[in-house]
């Protein structure tokens, strides 16, 4: 066994551990890169794709090692491979193993998304929103806060900036005038609402309006 098997065989721990954490459905193997077409030394018991140790890189894993992505990364998560045996998606990682700075090879696991792929689709299909669009087109109705929830929302933010000390006029003004920017004086009754709310006349959250539009 050369020195380097060795080394990569101390992961066998870190691969059942991980493969456990993950579930009845997730695997994970190590690879040895000296020999890419019998690259697997170790495959966790639990086995979803169907490999065997003796077996080969996948041609993913090659990329990688041709890019030498493992240069600017420890590792890749999170990318969607596909099992020829059983038609199965899956979401994989690999995590570079490095001696002195050298790669000698890959831990790789392997969880089956396949259902939740599936359920994803059904859940699309019922809920009859085409969802390719959705983030193209613009909605014909928006909901939003009430007109007495979108003053108080604006108000209680004034007062949480400034703390324990009293709204002065420059706060009030400001409190008006972000509500003027929201249309909210176009509902009637607001006028009064608000000036109630921050102590003043209705007349000066007229003034307040009418200094902005000059």
């Amino acid at each position: 066994m050369n020195s380097n098997r060795e080394k990569l065989l101390k992961y066998v721990t870190m691969a059942d551990y991980i493969a456990e954490m993950n579930g009845q459905h997730a695997e994970t193997l190590i690879h040895d890169i000296s020999d890419y077409n019998h690259s697997i030394i170790y495959i966790t018991p639990r086995n979803i794709t169907g490999r065997k140790i003796g077996g080969s890189l996948t041609d993913y894993a090659i990329k990688l090692l041709e890019s030498k992505t493992y240069e600017q990364d420890d590792y890749v998560v999170n990318y969607i491979g596909n099992s020829s045996l059983n038609n199965l998606i899956l979401r994989s990682s690999t995590y570079f193993i490095k001696d002195n700075g050298k790669l000698i090879g890959l831990l790789c696991t392997n969880i089956d998304i396949t259902d939740q792929i599936k359920a994803i689709e059904l859940a699309k299909e019922a809920l009859l929103v085409d969802f390719d669009h959705l983030n193209q087109t613009q909605a014909s109705e928006t909901f939003s806060l009430t007109t007495d929830e979108l003053i108080n929302k604006i108000y209680a933010k004034a007062v949480a900036h400034k703390g324990r000390k009293k709204l002065d006029v420059a706060d009030k003004r400001k409190i008006v005038l972000e509500l003027s920017s929201l249309n909210v004086f176009k509902i009637k009754g607001t006028i009064s609402t608000v000036a109630a709310l921050i102590k003043v006349s209705e007349k000066t959250v007229y003034r307040y309006l009418n200094e902005d539009k000059k």
